[in-house]
């Protein structure tokens, strides 16, 4: 009887060992809701998850929230029936998004953030932030050295912005807007939406040119759908204008590199910062410390600086 015992006793261990073995050994697996596919940078984001999650040993369930507020709360609603261990994504409104990661955590999921901000902080286990303001700042000083080097000082600016985004976008505009007002010979003639598609960036900027009889100089857009639309109606009319644009993208990048003759430099990001998320999340699950907020920097490139700075081509050509 004691022997039967003691051999119900091994197996009993042996079947939690097995158990709790075959439990660790299980992938974790992360809900992610993107902000949108629209976007080349968006793309290339999402493609370098996968590689780090496949590096890493995750299984990522990607969604396409689309920039709508109301579709990402119905994800997180998803996710959470899935009994994901963690939820990734880029905030399509820094409040709506609220009470969703107030559920996930409720539900005792982890929340993780990149590309985007959320009112409160508190709730996210960790997130991925960049400067938006000072992104744009940086593009201002730049256009500040141009308008110095190339234009005496002295300049017309446009800028092409996205009401709809004013924390990303809106921020950026700003931070242009004051360092390249710090010139004296600066003039601010137009900071019109351009929808962020290149339709809607030819057409705003049809108008600022005819508003302006084509004396622009140097026109700022948030992103490079907007800038190639403005560069379009600038050559369409025979206008002397410089463009510079937050941009990632094969068409904008290849443009840079062969001297193209109206967009004079990019605010440029590295997909694969903000993709780092993804490896924030599995040490925290494995119950690793990492930072409430990790920060990452856009730069500006020039077409003598963009190959010293990045493997753009590395990334872009991963899209296969």
């Amino acid at each position: 009887m004691k022997k039967l015992v003691a051999l119900l006793v091994c197996l009993t261990l042996l079947l939690t060992f097995a158990v709790g073995l075959g439990e660790a050994e299980k992938p974790y697996t992360f809900g992610v809701s993107l902000f949108y596919r629209s976007d080349e940078f968006y793309i290339d984001i999402e493609n370098m998850m996968k590689v780090y999650a496949e590096e890493i040993g995750v299984e990522l369930i990607i969604q396409d929230a689309n920039t709508d507020s109301s579709v990402q709360l119905r994800q997180f609603e998803d996710f959470i029936q899935m009994g994901v261990d963690a939820i990734v994504f880029s905030p399509c409104d820094p409040a709506a998004c609220v009470p969703a990661i107030e559920s996930a955590n409720a539900a005792g999921i982890p929340v993780f953030t990149y590309d985007g901000v959320v009112e409160d902080k508190s709730l996210i286990a960790s997130g991925m932030y960049s400067d938006f303001y000072a992104d744009g700042y940086a593009a201002g000083t730049w256009a500040k050295g141009y308008i110095e080097k190339n234009l005496g000082g002295s300049a017309k600016v446009a800028l092409l912005d996205y009401p709809l985004s004013p924390v990303v976008c809106g921020l950026r505009a700003d931070g242009f807007s004051d360092a390249v007002s710090e010139l004296e010979g600066v003039e601010i003639v137009a900071r019109q939406d351009g929808h962020a598609t290149r339709t809607g960036g030819m057409e705003v900027m049809e108008t600022i040119l005819t508003a302006n009889v084509n004396d622009v100089d140097l026109v700022f857009a948030i992103n490079y759908e907007s800038g190639a639309g403005a560069a379009s109606a600038i050559e369409s009319a025979g206008a002397d204008c410089a463009v510079v644009c937050v941009a990632w993208g094969k068409e904008a990048l290849e443009k840079l590199d062969a001297g193209d003759p109206y967009i004079k430099a990019l605010l440029l990001g590295d997909p694969s910062d903000q993709a780092e998320i993804i490896k924030i999340a599995k040490d925290y699950l494995d119950g690793k410390e990492v930072p409430a907020e990790s920060g990452y920097s856009y730069y500006i490139v020039e077409h003598d600086t963009l190959n010293d700075l990045i493997d753009w081509r590395f990334i872009i050509d991963m899209r296969g």
